[in-house]
């Protein structure tokens, strides 16, 4: 209970922006954490053939690499929210000013 208690109250102090952000993010990094990993190796499977010691071996070698900062599974990980923010960005002047 104590945790929850310290989360809200720091977020509570962050504006709606950054709020929205924050949660942006974290959604994204949990896709690019636990949903987009099994579908490279879906596609690898489908395309290569299977992967030598199967999805869970794939995904603790990607954690591996996670945790000892690799930048190709860090690039993995960021990479949906890096794709939103660079789609947001480049589309910011078509939006309607209102």
């Amino acid at each position: 209970m104590a945790a929850s208690r310290l989360i809200s109250r720091y977020l509570g102090k962050l504006s709606p922006f950054w709020r929205r952000e924050l949660g942006l993010f974290a959604l994204l990094f949990g896709f690019g954490l636990l949903v987009l990993p099994f579908l490279i190796y879906l596609a690898g499977v489908m395309t290569l053939g299977p992967y030598q010691g199967g999805l869970l071996a794939f995904f603790v070698s990607l954690l591996g690499a996670f945790f000892t900062a690799k930048p190709s599974a860090w690039l993995l990980v960021i990479g949906p929210y890096l794709l939103f923010s660079a789609v947001r960005f480049l589309t910011r002047p078509l939006r309607r000013q209102g």
